[in-house]
């Protein structure tokens, strides 16, 4: 692995110079944005080491950070910032769990994550490093941006663009995971005796999420995720009340759902409207990684 990793870099910073940002370059008006951006995460990361600064400085940014990343024009710039934002905002929120010890460096699929993983105490250091390192990689995109063209940054944005390759793969992994999601959905007469086969599924998909960027089609790819979750919940909730076979304790009149207020057909009528759902997140995503590869 480290040898072939060592071997793309090289490749990749032979030819840093002719390599453009992902989508359009950012204008005057996200530059600035950016820089502004930036310095809050750096204020985060200052405070870090002080949970009562920490907690005030992160009621003063949030949810603010978010509005301020999601009006920045398509990019790898907006992926890093969005990226560091929101992983931010997770480590403040695992700092008050119960950290359970070192984290499972197995799950990462990442290579710069496992590294990560492996340097961390627990759950809310490994996702605090996680976010220093996007925000690192939009200081570089915004100096590249800018124009510099020195050669430690053209090798850094070179090393970005490769992650970039391993951001379109793990996202057509997931693509692939939520495809055979939905052919199983179309044979509704199994999909009970298939939960612990979805849940396998789901599992898998998780891990593929939490590895990629906050882009477009990262949430997509989530939006289906819990559409199918829903889909399954609805399913197995209707199930019980189309059973012929009724317990002689149960008083709940055949088709009712208990505690739901809800009939059989409304849970049907639920799922599919999940399922639908999660058909069009995976269109969209489907179009937003086709369009991201055509930019590039």
């Amino acid at each position: 692995m480290a040898p072939l990793s060592l071997l793309c870099l090289l490749v990749f910073a032979g030819g840093a110079a002719r390599v453009s940002a992902q989508g359009r370059a950012p204008g005057g008006g996200d530059l600035k944005k950016a820089e502004a951006l930036l310095s809050n995460l750096r204020r985060l990361e200052e405070a870090a080491d002080a949970p009562g600064s920490l907690q005030k400085t992160a009621a003063k940014l949030y949810p603010g950070l978010y509005a301020k990343v999601s009006g920045l024009r398509e990019g790898d710039l907006k992926t890093d910032l969005a990226t560091a934002v929101a992983l931010y905002e997770s480590a403040l929120r695992a700092r008050v769990e119960v950290e359970g010890g070192a984290p499972d460096c197995a799950r990462e699929m990442r290579e710069a994550y496992a590294r990560l993983c492996r340097e961390a105490s627990g759950r809310a250091s490994l996702l605090r490093a996680k976010a220093r390192l996007h925000a690192r990689r939009a200081e570089v995109e915004l100096l590249y941006a800018r124009g510099d063209r020195a050669d430690a940054t053209l090798g850094a944005v070179a090393a970005i663009r490769a992650e970039r390759d391993t951001d379109r793969a793990l996202a057509e992994e997931a693509l692939h995971v939520l495809e055979e999601l939905a052919a199983d959905a179309r044979d509704d007469g199994r999909a009970e005796s298939r939960s612990v086969n979805f849940r396998g599924r789901l599992t898998q998909l998780d891990r593929i999420l939490a590895s990629l960027p906050r882009d477009r089609a990262r949430g997509l790819l989530g939006g289906a995720r819990e559409a199918f979750r829903d889909r399954l919940y609805w399913r197995l909730k209707a199930a019980p009340a189309r059973a012929r076979v009724v317990d002689a304790n149960s008083f709940t009149e055949p088709g009712a759902l208990p505690r739901l207020g809800l009939t059989a057909d409304d849970a049907d009528a639920a799922a599919r409207a999940n399922l639908r759902a999660a058909l069009k997140f995976i269109r969209k995503a489907k179009e937003a990684m086709g369009t991201s590869n055509e930019e590039r």
